[in-house]
């Protein structure tokens, strides 16, 4: 028996089953509402320890899969009592007990299999921290319930936190299949579709290489909603064609790992945060899509900015003929294969329908479409590939959903987010910008893995109250944490998404790193612009001034970016860098400020290098 070959049809057969179930469920209520979130779980973690028995040899496997039979046994239990187990939280039996510490570990461990040990050790590090809390004084004091109580709240308490809670939910009604939809339009030829596509859009511009990286990552991360897979899927075909024209290895490598960060924020189909916020703010998905719109347009105007300003100062041209051929017809008739689906979405969402519906249709439409064409059809093989990694990816995140919420309930049941949220108010004196400080540097810090949707749960459930309270409108709160979030993984000293572009580039890491945050960093500032400009997010409260506070922080972006690269329509003197550096300070600055003092002077200075710039060129093209 061919062990490798049994485990993988396991896997495959398995994938396939959590899918129907979850297409099935969006048309009629099979279950109640726990045992369905059980049920979910169930195949969370039975997935993501077959996809390890899967890829292992030896006696590893056996260790798989006898944690394959206790994630069955473990939420088995739960799906035949439940009802029981409802109306006796906090007086369980002790083999409830055991039970619920079982399900406890093995999402633990499905989470640190799937996402690494970041999240296992930040939730383990919470849910024993009111144990201990108990014997410290203020402000460090916390209350605990008990061992036997909290086992109960985190796993098979059924009140609404834990394992089988609000999050799992989200996982379940918001996430799961949208992962699958990007899994089948992958199998379905998307990437070599909006490669073509951004070949045909920027291909014969100055830096063309480096701009089909920021146009294909920013279409394939609508649809992968992974940076790090989105890095990997672009940059195979990306990295070498910018090093070949003339970009350096870490200068493109880190152009991939910025375009790529920046899928996550793309609509109409953005990363696993969007579905998250969603789901804990009952902020409608395709609301969310709407206001990312601006931000999403202003970051990759800034990447493309990079791109074409270094293009000019390393005095690359467009793509080499031959790499920028295109053929236009077979273009136009893939392009259903892919516009359908998004339409689907995106008219479902706005015809009120639920994401859980539209991920449905978006799901069926792509297999039908694909199908079509005879040419271009995929393989039976390959829709199922696409469905099975689709199903595991989902399953991951569904594991790691149920493990941040044990997280969420020890915030809850012992009061550690009210002294959180109240302690973020004291901290921060009062000052809404000394808050936003704080909060956003505790993202990057709790960020610091690059699994962003992890990070926003945690300082949403405190954070954003505190914000709420400093006088931020509740959605510009949730969208600074999340859009903080999304940009952790290009920070040093742990950017993840440098380091995928930096051994693709086969470049050093940490230059790779700084020079990736150099391109990114409009995003780790585009949170503050939000609470300060919120007609950037079609939130409007003083519409005039607010125009004026979203130009001046799009001039000093651009300002920022040319000054540090060193080249505008020339080369930048040190004078004239030094001009469009303080110039851009000046105007970052007025954002929170609102002095029109520092304004003029910040619109001034990048005037003044622009007029001297071109006087230089116009010289020197007479001369010429």
């Amino acid at each position: 028996m061919n062990v490798q070959r049994v485990s993988s049809v396991a896997l495959m057969v398995v994938a396939l089953a959590m899918v129907a179930y979850h297409l099935l469920s969006t048309l009629t209520i099979l279950q109640p509402y726990v045992a369905h979130v059980n049920t979910h779980i169930g195949f969370c973690l039975a997935l993501v320890f077959l996809a390890g028995l899967a890829g292992t040899k030896g006696k590893k496997r056996l260790w798989y899969l006898f944690l394959v039979l206790l994630s069955l046994m473990t939420t088995g239990y739960v799906q035949m009592f439940w009802e029981v187990l409802q109306e006796r939280t906090f007086f369980n039996t002790a083999t409830d007990l055991v039970i619920g510490g079982l399900l406890i570990i093995l999402v633990i461990e499905a989470t640190r299999q799937h996402f690494g040990p970041i999240i296992p050790i930040l939730v383990c590090i919470i849910v024993a921290y009111p144990f201990l809390g108990t014997h410290l004084p203020e402000p460090f004091y916390t209350r605990s319930l008990g061992l036997e109580q909290t086992i109960s709240q985190l796993s098979i308490g059924l009140t609404g936190d834990g394992v089988i809670g609000q999050l799992s939910s989200i996982s379940l009604q918001y996430v799961f299949l949208f992962v699958v939809f990007g899994g089948i339009l992958q199998a379905s030829g998307a990437v070599t579709f909006f490669m073509n596509l951004a070949k045909l859009a920027a291909g014969k511009l100055q830096g063309g290489p480096a701009l089909v990286a920021v146009v294909s990552s920013a279409l394939v991360g609508s649809l992968s909603g992974s940076t790090f897979a989105n890095v990997a899927i672009t940059g195979s075909f990306t990295i070498p064609i910018m090093k070949n024209t003339g970009y350096k290895s870490e200068q493109a490598g880190a152009i991939e790992a910025a375009a790529s960060t920046g899928g996550q924020i793309m609509p109409p189909v953005m990363g696993i945060g969007a579905f998250v916020m969603a789901g804990m703010t009952d902020i409608p998905y395709i609301q969310i899509c709407a206001m990312a719109i601006i931000p999403a347009i202003i970051y990759y105007l800034t990447v493309g900015t990079y791109v074409y300003i270094r293009a000019g100062q390393l005095n690359i041209g467009r793509m080499k003929p031959g790499n920028e051929k295109v053929d236009t017809r077979e273009l136009l008739l893939e392009a259903p294969k892919f516009i359908i689906p998004f339409a689907v979405i995106v008219a479902l969402l706005m015809a009120g329908f639920s994401v859980m519906y539209a991920g449905f249709w978006a799901i069926v439409s792509s297999v039908v479409v694909a199908l079509i064409r005879k040419k271009t059809r995929p393989s039976i093989g390959k829709f199922i590939d696409g469905f099975t990694k689709g199903a595991v990816g989902g399953a991951g995140i569904g594991a790691s959903m149920a493990c941040i919420s044990m997280l969420a309930a020890t915030f809850t049941m012992t009061g550690l987010g009210i002294k959180l949220t109240y302690g973020m108010e004291q901290w921060s004196g009062g000052y809404l910008l000394a808050g936003l400080a704080i909060i956003w540097t505790l993202c990057i810090l709790l960020g610091a893995g690059g699994i962003g949707f992890a990070t926003y749960i945690v300082i949403s459930i405190f954070a954003a109250p505190a914000l709420v309270q400093m006088g931020v409108p509740f959605i510009q709160a949730h969208f600074f944490i999340f859009f903080a979030t999304v940009f952790v993984g290009v920070t040093p000293p742990m950017a993840p998404a440098a380091i995928i572009g930096s051994k693709l580039a086969q470049a050093s890491y940490m230059q790779t790193a700084f020079e990736t945050l150099k391109i990114a960093a409009v995003g780790l500032l585009l949170p503050f612009a939000f609470v300060y400009a919120p007609i950037m997010l079609l939130q409007p409260v003083n519409p005039y001034a607010e125009i004026i506070t979203l130009i001046s922080f799009v001039i000093a972006l651009l300002a920022l970016q040319t000054g540090s690269v060193g080249y505008f329509l020339r080369d930048c003197s040190w004078l004239e860098r030094i001009l469009l550096l303080v110039g851009g300070l000046f105007l970052l600055v007025f954002v929170p400020v609102q002095n029109y003092i520092l304004f003029a002077i910040g619109m001034g200075l990048p005037v003044l290098v622009t007029v001297w710039q071109w006087r230089k060129s116009r010289s020197f093209s007479k001369e010429s």
